[in-house]
């Protein structure tokens, strides 16, 4: 560390860590110089490639080895030794197209992964590492792989309680956990629509890794005196993914509901008259 009595001129210290840091650069026999990792990628993608560029001196080339690591695991999951063939290990084995190569240079033609179309369970840290028999160097970065919402829906649900109204919004088959927020529509004070907030209970749970998720709220049918409009919200975080659903509450309108409940008084009408006839069918032949 250079201190201020040391280096009396900006310029001249300048010059000194830049010279020092040249000189530190040139000692290195081999360097990353960048890790390209995409932060996001949406599930089913066709392929993604994730590179590992360096720089490495010519007579020091020895023992290279470009090995890539998954979510910090000891065991490697990815390994190129120049003038052998490239293999895959552990999670990514059969997942990666191991007759890519990125570059035509024999030192770094298969240096990066192709992977075939990354699931969510792909989600995590790549770290490589590349090393000779006198120096290695490493790099990682994260890699998000999402699943947007399969089916996002808005709507009143029935409520046990008669004097409330049960607003829900759920999506099925989301990765990362995603963030769903419930907004009502109200007139502010310089006339113009905002969203107000609501206060929300979460029911969530997975399958195979995705959430399936849904958000309520319940709302006294006073505070409802006219044509309301809800809006539901999704964000999956560190993803540039959103979606969003709109809901018109109308106060005293219960049709869809009482079909709802007519449909299934039906049915459970029709499941009786069935029962019934088969019970004096059995007992006419035996």
């Amino acid at each position: 560390m250079v201190r201020d009595s040391e280096c009396p001129r900006t310029f001249y210290c300048l010059f000194y860590s830049y010279a020092l840091f040249t000189a530190n650069l040139a000692a290195e026999s081999v360097a990353i110089t960048e890790l390209r990792v995409p932060s996001t990628v949406p599930n089913g993608t066709k392929g993604v490639v994730l590179d590992c560029m360096y720089n490495i001196k010519e007579n020091e080339t020895a023992g290279l080895v470009i090995t890539w690591y998954f979510n910090d695991s000891p065991t490697p999951s990815y390994q190129w030794i120049p003038d052998q063939a490239p293999r895959s290990l552990g999670p990514l084995r059969k997942r990666i197209q191991l007759d890519y190569a990125v570059t035509n240079n024999p030192l770094t033609k298969h240096r990066a992964l192709y992977i075939i179309q990354p699931t969510i369970e792909l989600t995590g840290n790549f770290k490589c590492v590349v090393s000779t028999y006198k120096d290695e160097d490493f790099m990682f970065k994260r890699m998000i792989v999402y699943a947007a919402d399969k089916n996002m829906q808005l709507y009143r649900s029935i409520s046990n309680r008669p004097s409330k109204v049960n607003i829900s919004c759920s999506a099925d088959a989301v990765f990362p956990m995603p963030v769903l927020r419930l907004f009502r529509v109200i007139e502010g004070e310089d006339g113009k629509p905002r969203n107000d907030s609501l206060m929300i209970d979460q029911v969530d749970y997975q399958i195979k890794g995705a959430y399936y998720i849904t958000v309520y709220t319940m709302i006294p049918e006073t505070q409802l005196p006219s044509k309301t409009m809800f809006y539901c919200e999704l964000e999956i975080p560190y993803t540039p993914y959103r979606n969003a659903k709109k809901f018109f509450y109308n106060p005293g309108n219960s049709e869809s509901l009482q079909v709802e409940n007519l449909t299934s008084r039906n049915q459970f009408s029709k499941t009786i008259v069935w029962t019934m006839l088969l019970a004096r069918l059995y007992f006419t032949l035996f």
